[in-house]
C-alpha cells in the first residue's frame, strides 16, 4: 500500500471519528432538552393534578352544601304540608260535628216518622197518610244525602252493637242487664259513632251490659 492510499484512509478515519463525536454531543444535547421537556412536563402534570383535585374537592363541597340545602327544603316543605293539612282538619273537624247533629236530628226524626201509628179515626184520612208518607220519603232523601256527604270526606259510622266495650271509640252512658251476655257487652247504640279516615271523628254512646 502506498503512502498516499494510506493518508487517504486515515484522512476518511479521521473525518469519521470527528463526526461521531459531533453526533454524540448532538444526542447528548438532546437528551438533555428531553429530561428538561420531561421535567416541565412532570411538574405540570402535578400542578394540573393538584388544580384538579382542588376542583373536584370545591365541587364535592358545593354538591354537598346543596344537597342538605335540598334535603333541609324539603324537610321544611314537608313540615309546611302537614302543618297546613293538620290546620285544615282542625278547622274541617267542627263542621263535620255540626252535620253529625244535623244526622242524629234526621235520624231520630226518620225513627218518629217509621214508628208513627195512625188512630183508629184518621186512618181513613188519605191527607194525613199522604202527608206522612211525604215527610218520611223527604226525610229518607236528606238522610241519604247528608250520608252521601259525610262519605265524601270519608266518615264512616262505628260498628258497635253486641261488641265488647272499647273505651277508645265507645261511652257508655246506660247500663243492661241481660244474664245471656257477657259483661261489657254493648247492647244498644244510643248514639252513633265516627271515624274520619282513620281518626275518630266522635265516640259512640253505648248502652253496656252488667251482669246483676
Amino acid at each position: 500500500m502506498d503512502e498516499s492510499t494510506k493518508e487517504k484512509l486515515i484522512a476518511q478515519f479521521s473525518a469519521y471519528l470527528d463526526s461521531y463525536q459531533v453526533n454524540e454531543e448532538t444526542q447528548q444535547t438532546d437528551l438533555f432538552s428531553l429530561f428538561t421537556e420531561l421535567a416541565a412536563l412532570r411538574n405540570e402534570v402535578k400542578l394540573e393534578s393538584r388544580q384538579v383535585k382542588n376542583a373536584l374537592d370545591l365541587f364535592k363541597e358545593t354538591f354537598d352544601t346543596l344537597q342538605s340545602s335540598h334535603e333541609q327544603l324539603t324537610k321544611e316543605i314537608e313540615h309546611c304540608r302537614s302543618e297546613q293539612s293538620r290546620q285544615v282538619r282542625d278547622n274541617t273537624r267542627p263542621l263535620l260535628l255540626a252535620f253529625l247533629d244535623i244526622y242524629d236530628r234526621l235520624e231520630a226524626s226518620m225513627a218518629t216518622l217509621n214508628s208513627y201509628t195512625p188512630s183508629s179515626w184518621t186512618r181513613f184520612c188519605r191527607r194525613e197518610t199522604r202527608l206522612i208518607r211525604g215527610l218520611q220519603e223527604g226525610q229518607a232523601m236528606t238522610l241519604r244525602r247528608l250520608e252521601q256527604l259525610l262519605a265524601r270526606y270519608k266518615i264512616r259510622p262505628l260498628e258497635v252493637l253486641n261488641k265488647p266495650l272499647d273505651p277508645h271509640s265507645m261511652q257508655a252512658v246506660e247500663i243492661d242487664s241481660q244474664p245471656q251476655l257477657e259483661n261489657g257487652i254493648v247492647t244498644a247504640e244510643l248514639r252513633k259513632g265516627f271515624m274520619w279516615e282513620d281518626e275518630l271523628l266522635r265516640p259512640a254512646e253505648v248502652k253496656v251490659n252488667k251482669k246483676a
